[in-house]
């Protein structure tokens, strides 16, 4: 299930902590309970594919791109001295002129989610 305020998400992210917890796993904290976090696993694939996982309930009900998603990648992001810019459809990410990624979501290219990379 594809976001439809994938902006908002995205602006929410930047408020997130993260923690690294080993190469692919990260704890990112929750803005609906403040005590509590929740994991986040990112992987690479072929073709600038991007697989993430996320324990929080909008992922947990096959949501792609999640903020906690989105912040766990825009920390990766940071240590390569970039930045990312989420779109809801090839054709606005590729208008962008950058580096393009495609964060996967279910079994068709509809239910994800597109990247763009720049230098930050």
């Amino acid at each position: 299930m594809k976001p439809t305020n994938i902006k908002d998400l995205q602006s929410q992210s930047r408020n997130l902590t993260v923690r690294r917890v080993d190469r692919d796993t990260f704890v990112v904290e929750s803005l609906s309970n403040p005590r509590g976090n929740h994991i986040v696993t990112v992987r690479f694939g072929d073709a600038n594919t991007v697989y993430a996982r996320c324990t929080c309930p909008w992922a947990k009900n096959h949501g792609v791109a999640c903020s906690h998603v989105i912040a766990a990648l825009e920390y990766l992001a940071g240590l390569k001295g970039r930045r990312l810019s989420f779109w809801l459809t090839q054709e606005d990410a590729n208008r962008q002129k950058h580096r393009t990624f495609y964060l996967a979501g279910g079994r068709n290219r509809q239910e994800g989610v597109w990247i763009t990379s720049r230098t930050g």
